[in-house]
């Protein structure tokens, strides 16, 4: 049945697990506890290009000519949330302590290398690189460092790699450090070319890392992805990013996220705040 443009049905328990299916084969994320932000997702896009029913909509994504960008387009309805620079301020300044701590280490390597998974449209990956240049800068070393970021979003990646944001994103970050990595204008904010430079922007799927030519990082930055998988797909991607760790290296993921899972490699940080593991060996 076709509905009028302004009201889309609920979707049906078929059209739900036909949705939820696709999409957690393709990316891992599982919808089946959150029907109503699934539905809310494809009902935004559907109006978005004047699609009144699921199922025509589910042919234009999976059959039809074009599907594959639809598919981008609605991937980032459904993960693209607002986000901000140096969110999480506990885990900021525990990674912050840790890398000061990292640099101090006779066995820190010539390099310090990050990774931000999810990185969305890369206020994350940057803040850690202004971390890092903080540090090193702050301690008079030369050391390289680097930012990997990953995401599964075209379009979100090719926003964060223009660096440029609104002013309200800047909102939590304090005046001395917008005044270091920013160029700020009325219209907006740019992230200056020192801090860009070090950020290298990939496009990734979570549940494939193993085809992610990825190892030896100090920090690995992984919060408000995990909590949308399956307990036992989440397991299967923290093991694979815990493999990615240098020895002594950090996982930093968000409160909650690693609800029983244990990994031999690597012990849980004492922190309350915090919800980070260091890998021993």
């Amino acid at each position: 049945m076709v509905w009028p443009f302004n009201v889309l049905p609920p979707l049906t328990d078929e059209e739900f697990k036909q949705w939820q299916t696709l999409l957690e084969d393709r990316t891992g994320i599982s919808f089946e506890r959150h029907k109503i932000i699934l539905q809310t997702g494809l009902g935004q896009r559907m109006r978005e290009i004047d699609c009144a029913n699921y199922d025509d909509y589910y042919r234009i994504v999976c059959l039809n000519k074009g599907g594959a960008l639809e598919w981008e387009a609605l991937l980032r309805t459904l993960t693209v949330k607002e986000t901000r620079f140096f969110r999480d301020e506990d885990a900021i300044e525990f990674v912050r302590k840790y890398l000061f701590k990292r640099m101090l280490s006779k066995d820190s390597g010539r390099s310090l290398e990050l990774w931000s998974v999810a990185c969305s449209t890369g206020e994350e990956p940057y803040s850690l690189a202004m971390l890092a240049n903080d540090c090193i800068e702050g301690m008079g070393a030369k050391k390289f460092y680097g930012v990997m970021a990953t995401d599964i979003c075209q379009a979100s990646l090719s926003e964060a790699r223009k660096g440029r944001y609104p002013p309200r994103r800047l909102e939590f970050v304090d005046t001395g450090m917008q005044g270091r990595y920013f160029n700020v204008t009325e219209s907006g904010c740019q992230v200056v070319e020192k801090i860009k430079n070090r950020v290298c922007f990939v496009q990734a799927n979570i549940i494939e890392l193993e085809n992610l030519p990825v190892s030896d990082m100090d920090v690995i930055y992984c919060q408000n992805v995990l909590i949308y998988f399956k307990s036992w797909r989440r397991n299967e991607v923290l093991d694979e990013l815990v493999k990615r760790l240098k020895p002594k290296g950090l996982l930093v993921l968000g409160m909650g996220e690693a609800v029983g899972w244990s990994n031999a490699m690597v012990e849980r940080v004492k922190n309350d705040s915090v919800q980070a593991y260091q890998r021993i060996a």
